[in-house]
């Protein structure tokens, strides 16, 4: 055996070497492909945060990358927090291209790109849970002062439906005419680019491409003045978690797929703390939490767990 070896050691070591290599490249790929959509979005936020920077500082005061405790002991991660004399703007930034589709209320949404397609969770709905954490800290400010702002840097178009459109402002694309509060006689048909016009869902949740973020915001109305605009950002900044180690497990937890949570829900587990997850009653029917609650406020409906 030792002859052998060493009679064709040459062999053996370009084979070991070869097959270092490759499983040294399968690696890189692996790390990139798992990095590519974090670096997209960091990307995107930069765009939008050196748009923001443009905003003048006496009306405006810009906080990015904001974390905020949630009243489920967890944590949520702002991308953008605009506080000024016209109100509150929280901001999720989307880095998509292509064109996007969606509902104001459905689940998912879409990007076309191509002659591909794939879906990503409804910034909308997602914007909300940021939007609840940064209220809960002045729970006392009137509902009006805020509004979710979802930025898409490279998006071409924006097909976004609601069950009703109210626009104060701009004229939607001609397919959403017939859904907004314009008589359809009054709209004036423009083949130019409609899609550069935001989507807005109403006065308080708006979708648009980063060319028209600044313009929705500074035309709004002044509903404050700079001292409460101060106090209102000195406390958003002094409720922010600088914590490493928590922002790590933040991210830890939103890097999983949702094939992973799911997974873990059809095995019973909690996706979010690990716990046991049972069936409990409510006057709304059954439904399926953590069975460490109050710490973990995990719930989710019964037919998951069943699938």
């Amino acid at each position: 055996m030792t002859s052998f070896l060493i009679t064709h050691w040459p062999i053996i070591g370009a084979f070991l070497c070869g097959l270092g290599l490759a499983v040294l490249l399968v690696a890189i790929v692996s790390w990139w492909k798992r990095g590519k959509a974090r670096r997209s979005g960091k990307r995107g936020e930069k765009m939008v945060a050196k748009e923001l920077a443009r905003l003048r500082r006496k009306d405006y005061i810009v906080i990015n990358d904001l974390m905020l405790p949630t009243s489920n002991g967890r944590t949520s991660q702002i991308d953008h927090v605009v506080v000024s004399t016209r109100g509150i703007f929280v901001i999720e930034t989307k880095n998509h291209a292509g064109r996007i589709s969606g509902a104001e209320h459905a689940q998912y949404w879409q990007q076309h790109l191509s002659s591909q397609s794939r879906t990503f969770y409804n910034p909308i709905l997602q914007n909300g849970s940021h939007l609840r954490a940064v209220r809960r800290l002045m729970p006392k400010l009137d509902a009006e002062l805020f509004s979710s702002m979802v930025v898409f840097t490279e998006a071409w178009r924006l097909d976004i439906k609601a069950d009703e459109i109210i626009m104060e402002r701009r004229i939607l694309p001609d397919r959403h005419i017939q859904r907004t509060l314009i008589p359809e006689e009054e709209v004036k048909k423009r083949w130019w680019r409609p899609w550069r016009s935001p989507v807005v869902l109403d006065r308080h949740k708006i979708a648009t491409r980063i060319e028209g973020m600044l313009e929705e915001i500074e035309s709004r109305p002044r509903v404050m003045d700079r001292d409460s605009m101060r106090a209102i950002a000195e406390r958003l900044i002094a409720a922010n978690v600088t914590d490493s180690s928590v922002r790590k497990q933040h991210t830890e937890y939103a890097r999983r797929t949702s094939k992973d949570v799911s997974a873990d829900i059809s095995k019973g587990k909690c996706p979010r703390c690990g716990g046991e997850l049972t069936v409990r009653k409510s006057d709304k029917g059954e439904f399926v939490g953590c069975s460490n609650y109050p710490k973990c406020r995990f719930t989710c409906s019964i037919d998951k767990i069943h699938h």
